[in-house]
């Protein structure tokens, strides 16, 4: 009897990450759209084909909310019907918490990235003299 690398668990976590990931592609989308929406609303200028483009982009948004919120829970009657394993590991609830994980875990990665400018910024002090020596010409100002 032979394993594979990947279990069946590797999988549905690689499945859960890709709808975590497109969950929060989408809602960044969705921000998008509205703060598009609303500019256009405010520098309008009462012109029609602005207006026109702000209830566009509100329209798009609120299509996507609702295609989002409908896949979330077609995905584990359809990994149901082709019988796919752990298929009731797909719920919107783990998804949103795999999304929570993502999110988090690039935030991590911020604060990382600003210890290390930090160390950085203390690191200088290894290389810079504190107590230059003093040259004759110093003490002479022009």
């Amino acid at each position: 009897m032979t394993t594979s690398t990947y279990g069946s668990d590797t999988v549905s976590d690689i499945i859960l990450l890709v709808l975590a990931v497109m969950v929060i592609l989408i809602a960044a989308w969705c921000i998008f759209a509205f703060v598009r929406a609303i500019f256009f609303f405010i520098f309008s200028q009462w012109k029609d084909e602005k207006i026109k483009k702000a209830w566009n982009s509100i329209r798009y948004m609120v299509i996507w909310i609702i295609f989002t919120v409908i896949l979330l829970y077609l995905f584990p009657l359809v990994f149901k019907r082709i019988w796919l394993e752990n298929y009731e590991k797909y719920t919107a609830k783990s998804i949103f918490a795999k999304a929570g994980t993502v999110l988090s875990s690039i935030f991590e990665l911020k604060d990382v990235i600003k210890e290390s400018q930090e160390m950085n910024m203390y690191n200088w002090q290894l290389y810079y003299d504190t107590n230059p020596v003093k040259l004759w010409w110093d003490d002479y100002t022009l």
